[in-house]
């Protein structure tokens, strides 16, 4: 991987085109068509997962989040579908098996956290209101491009965890998440987000239990693990870059 971040963005962007058909193949058929005919009425984008793993050369699929700007029209398209409204008035979308998490733009939470930049473009501010560095960017489905931050290309330089955008609307997985991602993609933590979560603990109740039931539908990490982990993070392991 290329070290100068100038070259990891020429990567990205070389990328564009080539991500599209990698989600044409990788992604049921059904749910593509889904996103296509979504895109039609409003302007969509991806985030999260698939764009991590994308470049991370895992085509591992758990489900799709997605971003809109307008959820006119949604409602015809959603009709054949088994679905529930989750929270912010997002919807929860199953397509064979898979679920679809759609979000309103306007209606993140972190959007609501701080309702003073609504002035801005959303999809260019969005990005920076992930937790973790790998989740810095979204992808335009109507563009076919993608929209990210400096954050997101020293995680490809570096290979290596942090934290962007603190506030968050469910800590202890935020908590849970950075020991899950460190031991499923062998990720580093950098000592910001060792010293955030550490922090993070220290102020919430310690029971992870309910979330990760919640989440991953089983308990990975026991209560006693999480907090035996938390206090073993060493300068070593939470070098800068």
């Amino acid at each position: 991987m290329a070290r100068k971040l100038s070259k990891i963005k020429e990567l990205i962007e070389s990328k564009e085109k080539p991500f599209y058909h990698f989600l044409e193949e990788v992604i049921d058929t059904d749910v593509f068509n889904f996103i296509e005919l979504l895109s039609q009425t409003t302007n969509v984008f991806l985030f999260s997962g698939i764009i991590r793993n994308y470049f991370l050369k895992n085509s591992t699929i758990r489900d799709v989040d997605i971003v809109i700007e307008s959820d006119e029209g949604i409602q015809s398209l959603l009709e054949k579908y088994e679905y529930r409204i989750n929270s912010f008035g997002g919807y929860k979308v199953m397509i064979n098996r898979m679920e679809v998490d759609i979000w309103r733009m306007d209606k993140t939470w972190a959007i609501n956290h701080h309702q003073t930049i609504l002035n801005f473009d959303l999809d260019k501010y969005l990005p920076n209101t992930a937790f973790f560095n790998f989740s810095a960017i979204i992808y335009s489905i109507n563009k076919k491009e993608f929209i990210y931050t400096k954050h997101f290309l020293r995680f490809l330089r570096d290979k290596k965890m942090d934290v962007v955008y603190i506030p968050n609307a469910n800590y202890h997985l935020c908590v849970v998440n950075s020991f899950y991602y460190s031991d499923k993609y062998n990720l580093k933590f950098s000592k910001k987000l060792s010293e955030t979560i550490k922090k993070i603990h220290s102020r919430i109740d310690k029971d992870y239990s309910s979330v990760q039931k919640k989440h991953f539908g089983e308990i990975l990490y026991k209560n006693v693990e999480i907090d035996d982990r938390l206090q073993n993070l060493n300068e070593d392991f939470n070098s800068t870059s």
